[in-house]
């Protein structure tokens, strides 16, 4: 008589959904950014009587841009946190600076969606 034993599954465990989230969710604000930077320098250098005036608001978009772009790189560091293994801190890190990034932008509100989405999956491991 044989009997059907299945055998245990012997592969980690790993949050993939987490990680794919928290990957787009950081492109999107990356790109956010990006675009903000440019955009900045487009407003600051295009010629205009008040050259002082659209140098500052180009500045401040810059700068804005210059953050988003941090954040994302952050979210990409915990996203990688969260493939290898360390879903909790690598989740923790993804929902922190995707809710902050809601300060610059947030990747126009799908990115901030998309990596808090990641973040929750990272730290129910799924």
């Amino acid at each position: 008589m044989q009997q059907n034993a299945q055998q245990p599954n012997l592969t980690p465990k790993r949050a993939i959904f987490g990680f794919a989230f928290s990957v787009a969710g950081a492109i999107l604000i990356l790109l956010r950014g990006l675009i903000r930077i440019v955009a900045g320098d487009i407003i600051s250098f295009s010629g205009s009587d008040f050259v002082r005036h659209r140098f500052f608001a180009g500045l401040a978009w810059s700068i804005d841009g210059g953050i988003a772009v941090v954040f994302a790189v952050l979210i990409i560091i915990g996203a990688y946190l969260i493939y290898s293994k360390m879903e909790t801190t690598g989740g923790i890190v993804v929902l922190v600076f995707a809710l902050l990034s809601i300060l610059v932008g947030s990747g126009w509100l799908i990115g901030l969606i998309l990596a808090a989405i990641g973040g929750i999956l990272a730290l129910l491991k799924k």
